[in-house]
């Protein structure tokens, strides 16, 4: 994603991230040299990357790191120009779902060989490994994710005689009947808010069916959304999203109108959205104070998960850079578990690996959205998804299947034919 959309959880310390003077990588010298890190705004914070220095100058006597701190917008030309450069920055923090852009632009160095020496490899998240593979090799090292759960009032479920979080999509549905009834005469209440454009919502409904938005066939990437597993999911959305959801946010996004304010004005009983939502649930309603919970997407089966889709970063190294062995030292310590659990409790990002998310000490309703981490998918690693992502494509194809005009098994078809053409788009 361009920007990927997270942000720090209620945890977070309030500290500014420094920003260094721009110094260009040098080349290693036997005393020395120095290495040039490009992290994005908003994503660490001096406490976590001084440490992570420290413990690289502990190995590498004689040597600096610059860290230079980046803006998000305009970010992608950015990188694309400094890879093909002679002196590119030695690590670049990349969007999970940017790393198969700038892979297929031949400036990121392949990993593969070297994955076993990451710490936690084998569980590394999904959302986050997955899209850093393309092509068979592996270019990028998973860094931090933020994904989605669904908010709900605790004192509506009270009302409603709701006594535990729903385990199964059906028992969620079957809580939403109970709760349109209960606040029938609130005008525009909606049992679970759903705005239209919310693909990141949208998309665990046919992820929990088995269907994906594309799919892997001899070295090309076709739309999946015409599978059956797939049209499952699609039709289950829109009957959740046109039930549970007032008609008003079959085309609208979770911005706007904001669907933290919608949920603490009363007029809604859920909504589905990120750690940096919980806090403007209580800051827009001071009663909410108390009453607010979380439980992850439930799947079809009862005690099942839907598949999250997880936000985040990764760490590239420049092909072209004269210091990989530094740089990859430095990228196995950033990677590594003492850093991802350090970064998680100061700034409140989840940690890179299923295994590390439950050594994380967080309050209960963040403590949801760590484990949800763990049951995650990603989208397909292909330069063309940038511009699925840049078109709203996906936006557009949810808002769509929940507005209904058209049977779903047309939208998918007309939007399989579109994620064929940009995902193979040279």
């Amino acid at each position: 994603m361009k920007r990927r959309l997270i942000a720090p959880t209620a945890i977070a310390l309030a500290v500014a991230a420094g920003v260094s003077g721009g110094v260009m990588p040098a080349t290693a010298s036997a005393s020395g040299g120095a290495l040039t890190v490009w992290l994005m705004t908003g994503d660490s914070v001096p406490a976590v990357y001084n440490s992570v220095n420290a413990a690289f100058q502990k190995e590498y006597p004689g040597w600096t790191v610059n860290v230079e701190i980046q803006q998000w917008s305009g970010i992608s030309a950015k990188v694309i120009s400094a890879l093909a450069g002679s002196t590119p920055p030695d690590v670049m923090e990349l969007g999970n779902t940017d790393v198969a852009e700038f892979a297929a632009s031949g400036g990121l160095l392949n990993l593969s060989s070297d994955k076993s020496q990451f710490q936690n490899s084998s569980d590394w998240l999904t959302g986050l490994e997955g899209p850093a593979e393309y092509q068979g090799g592996l270019y990028a090292v998973p860094e931090l994710a933020g994904d989605r759960v669904v908010v709900y009032n605790k004192a509506m479920f009270a009302a409603a005689g709701i006594t535990h979080t729903p385990t199964s999509l059906s028992e969620l549905l079957g809580d939403g009947a109970v709760l349109k009834n209960v606040f029938k005469n609130r005008a525009d209440f909606s049992a679970f808010y759903l705005p239209g454009e919310e693909w990141y919502a949208a998309m665990p409904f046919v992820w929990a069916e088995g269907g994906q938005i594309a799919v892997e066939k001899g070295g090309k990437w076709y739309g999946d959304l015409e599978s059956r597993q797939s049209l499952i999911g699609l039709q289950e959305y829109q009957a959740f999203q046109n039930f549970m959801s007032t008609p008003a946010s079959q085309d609208v996004n979770e911005a706007n109108p904001s669907d933290s304010q919608i949920f603490a004005s009363g007029k809604a009983a859920m909504y589905i959205d990120g750690t940096w939502t919980l806090g403007t649930d209580v800051s827009d309603n001071k009663a909410m104070t108390g009453n607010i919970g979380t439980f992850a997407l439930p799947g079809v089966t009862a005690g099942s998960q839907a598949p999250v889709f997880l936000g985040g970063s990764d760490l590239g190294i420049a092909k072209n850079s004269p210091n990989q062995a530094e740089a990859l030292a430095w990228v196995k310590l950033y990677a590594g578990t003492a850093n991802q659990l350090l970064q998680a409790s100061k700034i409140g990002f989840i940690p890179n690996a299923s295994n590390l998310v439950s050594q994380v000490k967080v309050s209960g309703n963040i403590a949801t959205y760590f484990k949800a981490a763990s049951v995650s998918q990603f989208t397909p690693p292909v330069p063309g998804w940038a511009t699925v992502e840049a078109d709203n494509v996906m936006q557009d194809l949810f808002a769509q299947v929940a507005e209904g005009k058209v049977p779903v098994s047309t939208i998918a078809k007309v939007y399989d034919q579109k994620l064929d053409n940009l995902l193979n788009a040279q």
